[in-house]
């Protein structure tokens, strides 16, 4: 037991709080262990008629996982330790998902990654106008995993494209407008978010065949925001880029978020079998900060659908 995850009962509500403040709460093994551990105790103990998450300190709810000690594994020469993380994360944020008992979960601040994975699924998800929403896993040569392409997909219109393959960070009421939160305290009208102003051309765009259609639509367009995300999306991983949009539209097709989970699993295991575009991701994000990966592929229209595909194919 670590002092990362402080947990408490009192009249009938159980709180989880996620605590490593210093890395807004980045979750590492050890707190996926531990928060499984308590959440199917709680499931099973009569004191508890609900559960709250939450996360310590004032940036954030949490950040994602800690994936500068995956890259540590896989460098080391230990990929087999962060494809195992990655499996007991999503098992126990599957657990989440199908909980036994309400959740509300507070996302104010800094909610990415994992922590949409801990937040999103099956809870009532509440956050702020400050709530700084993203899947920015593209960014570090993944694909937006932790079952988040299940809400994704069922965001409006196109909305669930343009998040996935372009890492985009939103605010709280974007969130919700695009029903990605549940509540969004002190919000005005979802309506008038910033998400909802750039939908038209979202839509228009990212309605493309494949990433380089998209792409090039966007390029092409006479808002300079939908030009802007071209070039968001061009400094992304080519490869994530591609497999996150292929992930969402998977995802749309899929009766349940149990099989998005599935989904996830199978490409954790091909990514980590082959995590060139992942290393140099967070080499360039969090190791030396230069801001200039070298990824795999030079450009979006260089990947190969069939090498797409593959990533989606190996069976756990």
């Amino acid at each position: 037991m670590t002092n990362e995850i402080l947990s408490e009962v009192g009249d009938g509500i159980a709180t989880l709080t996620l605590n490593r403040p210093q890395r807004i709460n980045a979750v590492n093994r050890a707190m996926v262990d531990q928060m499984s551990d308590i959440l199917h105790a709680w499931a099973d103990d009569d004191r508890v008629q609900q559960v709250r998450l939450a996360g310590a300190g004032e940036r954030g709810f949490c950040a994602g996982a800690d994936v500068r000690a995956l890259r540590d594994s896989i460098v080391a020469g230990h990929p087999d330790q962060a494809l195992d993380f990655l499996y007991a994360e999503y098992e126990m944020e599957r657990y989440i998902a199908y909980y036994p008992k309400p959740v509300t979960s507070y996302l104010s601040g800094i909610a990415m990654g994992a922590g949409l994975g801990i937040g999103l699924h099956n809870t009532t998800s509440i956050g702020q106008p400050g709530t700084r929403w993203a899947m920015p896993e593209t960014a570090i040569g993944l694909w937006p995993d932790v079952g988040v392409c299940y809400e994704l997909s069922r965001a409006p219109g196109r909305i669930g494209e343009y998040l996935a393959m372009s890492g985009q960070t939103i605010d709280g009421l974007s969130a919700h407008w695009a029903g990605l939160l549940v509540e969004c305290r002190g919000g005005d009208d979802p309506a008038s978010s910033a998400l909802a102003a750039a939908s038209g051309w979202i839509d228009e765009c990212f309605a493309g065949e494949d990433a380089g259609e998209i792409v090039a639509a966007l390029e092409l367009h006479p808002d300079k925001d939908a030009r802007g995300a071209a070039e968001t999306i061009r400094a992304r991983s080519p490869l994530s880029v591609c497999v996150a949009l292929q992930a969402v539209r998977n995802a749309r097709a899929m009766a349940e978020i149990g099989d998005v989970f599935d989904q996830d699993g199978k490409l954790a295991t091909t990514f980590m079998a082959d995590p060139a575009d992942f290393v140099e991701g967070v080499r360039a994000k969090m190791v030396d900060k230069d801001g200039n990966p070298r990824w795999r592929h030079a450009r979006i229209e260089d990947v190969d659908p069939a090498e797409v595909a593959t990533r989606f194919m190996t069976e756990i």
